[in-house]
């Protein structure tokens, strides 16, 4: 299998770019939104995003079933099976997602259980088309290349283009912010007996007292502005989905029988000589890790694995566990420190913008070097070490205090974060696709099993989270600092269960070697490793 070429790799990199726009605002901006701004209490606004995370990990395995099957419908088979699965979506993230932040339309002087109604229907319409985008973009690198330094690079160009759209999300809403906060930079930081979104501020007595806040800190006057920045990102989605569309072109689907057919005929060297025609990057990757090599991977007994048989394989579980780990530990840093940084540091509004920035910047950083790092101390190694850089993060989190903290220390620790995020992400889903190995059949149920369990446990536990919150400023430092870091101990002690197994390689039965007895099976000799 030839190498992609560069322009396929770059155009399916910005196939996730809407995804991550919508995801980044979903998850650094919903709950500041909709307690701040729509003026709802936690466990309500901690309920939309609980209700989201549950249809969008109920739908990531109906989509991965579906979209692991062939289309019969002629037109749409030719499109190809995952990318109509990703035009679905696209659609219907673009028609829900700028409800989601504004104010509900006809809803003035209802009741709040209307309101959360009507959020919530557009919140289930917009995780459906979500999943559908992830989960056939996923489902597409194992399609595309059969080579585990391509996958890793695919999963590192992805990564960087959902940290620049990341950046790209803080770095309008840091403008939106800006450009609206008082002109007055003498009135920054002012100490009053109310709260900081009283519209009467100026007609208040200003006197000191122990817990200071800004003038221009998020309220409901700011619904317009973050309505804004979703329309943004959903105009700026839906051109890079138009780029990835046009560039990469979907492999025909081919049956099982005939994929299997295919890999022993390589096996046997009938192939070989094409195999062997490999860049100069390719025989370099083989003298760092020959398992990566398309000759050894042709050569390792397959055989097709069937959804209940992927539940007979304890890599599965602990691959599942890492991410769910890393979903956990992203995640909770990404939704709370908004909150952090309003309600615990009492920072202006556009340090909501300013901190997750310097956060992602740190994390793309990162991403470019993955590549490496992975060729020179391995997977396993090198989620353990993102483990420890975000565990670092954490206690920096929980120590901090003072003047160098607000100032600058701020940005240490979001640096931190980021760098372990990233790390944790990158290899998590390179874990993944070597779980998947040659087993492309199923590549969309196990991105789909993987995302289920991330949806509903990060939903649960940050309905949780907002359920117990006493509405004190401790408590999201806290927050950030003892669960992030339980996060990245579950990770480092699961990948420690790891380090004996080869992840991907499985026991079975491969097709026989002849091509005129396509059904036929040989079982593996007594002992023999796949």
């Amino acid at each position: 299998m030839k190498s992609l070429p560069w322009i396929t790799k770059l155009c399916y990199g910005v196939g996730h770019i809407f995804n991550d726009l919508c995801a980044s605002m979903w998850f650094s901006y919903l709950l500041i939104f909709y307690e701040k701004v729509l003026q709802f209490d936690p466990t309500t606004a901690g309920l939309v995003l609980l209700v989201g995370q549950i249809a969008d990990g109920l739908s990531t395995p109906i989509v991965g079933i579906f979209s692991d099957k062939e289309n019969k419908i002629p037109l749409f088979a030719k499109y190809g099976r995952r990318k109509i699965w990703h035009l679905m979506g696209t659609v219907l993230v673009a028609l829900s997602f700028p409800f989601i932040f504004n104010s509900c339309l006809g809803c003035r002087g209802e009741s709040r259980w209307l309101r959360l109604t009507y959020y919530v229907v557009f919140v289930c319409v917009f995780q459906f088309g979500w999943a559908c985008i992830q989960i056939s973009h996923l489902a597409l690198i194992p399609d595309l290349t059969s080579k585990k330094h391509q996958r890793t690079e695919l999963n590192s160009i992805r990564y960087a283009f959902t940290v620049l759209s990341n950046l790209s999300v803080f770095a309008v809403t840091f403008l939106v912010l800006k450009t609206s906060s008082t002109d007055d930079e003498n009135l920054e930081r002012v100490y009053r007996n109310t709260n900081c979104t009283d519209p009467q501020f100026q007609e208040i007595e200003i006197e000191p007292v122990e817990k200071p806040c800004y003038l221009d800190t998020v309220g409901p006057e700011d619904v317009q502005k973050f309505n804004n920045v979703a329309l943004i990102c959903v105009a700026v989605g839906i051109f890079f989905s138009i780029v990835f569309h046009f560039g990469v072109k979907e492999p025909k689907f081919q049956k099982v029988k005939t994929q299997q057919m295919t890999r022993i005929k390589l096996s046997l060297g009938e192939e070989g000589k094409e195999e062997r025609e490999t860049d100069v990057e390719e025989e370099e990757s083989k003298k760092i890790d020959t398992d990566e090599s398309p000759a050894s991977v042709s050569r390792i007994p397959y055989r097709r694995m069937r959804k209940r048989d992927w539940f007979k394989e304890l890599p599965f579980y602990q691959i599942a566990i890492i991410y769910l780990a890393t979903r956990l530990y992203v995640n909770l840093y990404q939704v709370y420190m908004p909150l952090y940084i309003q309600e615990t540091l009492n920072l202006s509004e556009t340090y909501i913008a300013s901190v997750p920035f310097a956060m992602f910047l740190a994390g793309f950083f990162s991403s470019l070097l993955m590549k490496y790092i992975n060729k020179k101390i391995g997977r396993k190694c090198s989620f353990a070490l993102g483990c420890i850089v975000g565990l670092g993060g954490c206690l920096w989190i929980w120590l901090g205090a003072g003047n160098y903290y607000i100032y600058w220390g701020i940005f240490v620790v979001a640096a931190l974060l980021g760098m372990g995020g990233s790390v944790l992400l990158i290899t998590s889903l390179s874990f993944t696709a070597d779980l998947i190995g040659q087993n492309v059949e199923g590549a969309a149920f196990v991105y789909g099993f993987m995302s289920l369990a991330d949806k509903l446990s990060n939903g649960i536990i940050i309905m949780l989270i907002q359920d117990f919150n006493p509405e004190e400023g401790w408590y999201y430092r806290s927050v950030i600092a003892f669960a992030c870091g339980s996060a990245c101990l579950l990770g480092i002690f699961v990948t420690l269960t790891l380090m004996k197994t080869k992840v991907g390689h499985r026991e079975g039965k491969i097709l026989n070697k002849l091509p005129e007895q396509p059904d036929s099976e040989v079982p593996l000799r007594p002992g023999t490793s796949s």
